[in-house]
């Protein structure tokens, strides 16, 4: 557990300062391929297990044995593709050719341009846009990484809701206390910067868990049923990207999901333990 850890930290360090610098990283996996700030092409005649664009478009011509998602661009099929699992377009759309096969679903997650300028100045929304698509990144490389222990987060968050969201306050609130004793310690200084990387990783570990429960239980709303944690977790980010536009009411919704996602990373240890 502490390799994983240590790996979730060294994500977010790299991850967190700049969206622009996410552009051209590449991640591989058993012949599956996720780009984040470049295009995918599958020409005709290839076939991978799964293709993910964060901030690009996904062209298809040839074969994708399970599921395709675009996050920030369009997916576009011609002919001769073939996928045969779901497609997700979030903040694009799927462009389909009538002779292309999809056993899946196809799933469109919009997010509306004039929710998000309302009320606020270009640069504010330019700004939120970007970090939100950056932290979308950082959940398709936490999700692909650690899927068990999000899973494992996630089911305790659905079963005990209540317990989760009581030690994520306790974890709010005692944090202040226990940095000052670190720091009347004399001693304990130098595990101060430990202290807080480790509660900023719960913390996004805990919302993206937390994330993908919302996604799973609004796609269930629009009987949509067993879809990749994925596609789970974009749709439940999105809505909660969505709500932050609400006066109080999406604060206040996305600090109780960040305080039961703390919570039950606490009570599970990151996802180790039931």
């Amino acid at each position: 557990m502490s390799k994983r850890i240590l790996a979730l930290l060294m994500v977010l360090s790299l991850l967190v300062p700049s969206f622009a610098a996410l552009k051209g990283l590449e991640v591989t996996k058993e012949e599956s391929i996720v780009k984040v700030g470049e295009n995918i092409n599958v020409p005709e005649g290839a076939e991978v297990k799964t293709v993910v664009a964060v901030g690009g478009s996904v062209t298809i011509a040839g074969k994708v044995v399970e599921d395709v998602v675009a996050i920030g661009g369009n997916v576009s099929l011609s002919r001769s593709a073939m996928v045969g699992g779901d497609v997700v377009a979030v903040g694009g759309s799927v462009q389909k050719d009538p002779n292309a096969i999809i056993k899946g679903s196809v799933t469109e997650v919009k997010v509306p341009t004039a929710m998000v300028t309302k009320g606020l100045g270009w640069g504010v929304a330019l700004f939120s846009l970007l970090s939100f698509l950056a932290f979308l990144v950082l959940a398709v490389i936490l999700v692909g990484l650690f899927d068990k222990y999000l899973g494992a987060i996630s089911y305790y968050v659905e079963r005990l809701p209540g317990h989760s969201l009581l030690w994520g306050l306790l974890a709010g609130l005692l944090t202040v206390p226990i940095i000052l004793l670190l720091v009347i310690s004399v001693i304990g200084i130098p595990f101060i910067p430990v202290l807080i990387m480790l509660l900023i990783a719960a913390g996004v570990f805990g919302y993206i868990a937390a994330s993908q429960l919302i996604g799973k239980l609004f796609l269930k709303t629009v009987r949509i049923y067993n879809k990749p944690m994925i596609t789970e977790v974009a749709c439940g980010l999105v809505l909660l990207f969505i709500l932050s536009f609400l006066p109080v009411l999406g604060w206040i919704v996305k600090a109780l999901v960040g305080t039961m996602g703390l919570g039950a990373v606490i009570i599970t240890r990151f996802g180790t333990q039931g």
